[in-house]
C-alpha cells in the first residue's frame, strides 16, 4: 500500500467520522463511495459493492461508537426510544442481507434514493413548534410498534446499502415522530453500534468476507478507523452547539445529496 493510499484512507475516516457525529450517517456515505474507487481492479465487479459496503459497515461501527459515548454523555437522546429502535435495528438486516441476495444493486440503491430523498425535503422545511422554555409543543411519539418498524426499516437499508442507515433513521424520527432533530442523530449514532455489528455478522453468513485476503480488509477498516476517532465527538459537540434552524437546512441538504449520490451510482 503507498502513501498517498494511507492518506485517502485515513481521509475517509475524518469526514466518516465528522458526518456520524454531526449527522448522524454513520460515514458509509463516504467510505462507500471511496472504497468503490479504491478496490476497483482488485475485487471482481460483481462483487465489487458488496465488499465495499462490508468494509463501510465496519466503519460505521467505529464511527458510531466514538459518536454515540459523547452523544450519551451530553444526553443528546431520548432514552425511552432506544430498546425499540435497537430492536428493529437489530433484526432488519435479516431480511436486508436476503434482499441483497435476490434484488440487484440497482434496483436497491433506487429504492434507496427515492426514499431519502422525499426525506430530505421533508426536513429541509421541517417546522418544530417550541414554547418559550425551548421544548417541543408536540411531544414526540413514543409508540413502541412505530419505534421498532422504524428501527426495522432502518436496519434493513444498513444491510442492503452498508451506508449505516442513519441518514434514514433520523428524517423517520424527525418527520414522522416528531422528535427533536438534534436527538434523533444522538439515537442514530447509538442504535448503528448495534446494528452495524448485526449487519455484518450477516454478510459474513453471506460470504461478504471472501473477496479479499483478510489482512487487507484489516487494514483497510483500520486506517479508516482512525480518522474517525479524531473527529466523531468534534461532530456531536457542533451539532449541539449549532442553532436549529441551520442544521435542520444543513441536514436536509446533505441527506438530499445522499440520495442523489445514490441515484447516481444505480445508474
Amino acid at each position: 500500500m503507498q502513501f498517498t493510499d494511507i492518506i485517502i484512507l485515513f481521509s475517509t475516516g475524518l469526514a466518516a467520522g465528522f458526518l456520524s457525529g454531526y449527522l448522524g450517517i454513520g460515514g458509509g456515505v463516504i467510505a462507500v463511495p471511496v472504497l468503490v474507487y479504491f478496490l476497483e481492479g482488485t475485487v471482481g465487479s460483481c462483487d465489487l459493492f458488496l465488499t465495499a459496503s462490508t468494509i463501510s459497515l465496519g466503519v460505521v461501527f467505529a464511527a458510531s461508537s466514538n459518536a454515540s459515548f459523547k452523544h450519551l454523555k451530553e444526553g443528546n437522546y431520548y432514552k425511552k426510544a432506544i430498546f425499540p429502535v435497537v430492536l428493529g435495528s437489530v433484526l432488519g438486516p435479516i431480511p436486508g442481507n436476503f434482499i441483497c441476495g435476490i434484488i440487484c444493486d440497482r434496483n436497491r440503491m433506487f429504492f434507496f434514493s427515492l426514499v431519502l430523498s422525499l426525506l430530505a425535503i421533508r426536513i429541509f422545511f421541517l417546522d418544530h413548534e417550541r414554547d418559550d422554555e425551548g421544548n417541543l409543543k408536540k411531544s414526540p411519539n413514543f409508540n413502541f410498534f412505530l419505534l421498532f418498524l422504524s428501527g426495522l426499516f432502518m436496519g434493513t437499508i444498513s444491510a442492503m446499502t452498508g451506508i449505516g442507515g442513519g441518514s434514514v433513521l433520523v428524517p423517520i424520527l424527525a418527520v414522522i415522530l416528531n422528535f427533536d432533530l438534534k436527538k434523533s442523530v444522538g439515537i442514530a449514532a447509538i442504535v448503528m453500534v448495534f446494528n452495524s455489528i448485526a449487519s455484518l455478522g450477516g454478510r459474513y453468513f453471506i460470504g461478504a468476507f471472501d473477496h479479499i485476503p483478510f489482512s487487507m480488509f484489516l487494514t483497510i477498516f483500520l486506517l479508516i478507523s482512525l480518522g474517525t476517532l479524531f473527529t466523531a465527538q468534534f461532530g456531536v459537540k457542533l451539532n449541539i452547539k449549532s442553532k436549529d434552524d441551520t442544521f435542520k437546512k444543513i441536514a436536509g441538504a446533505v441527506y438530499f445529496i445522499v440520495a442523489v449520490q445514490m441515484y447516481i451510482k444505480a445508474y
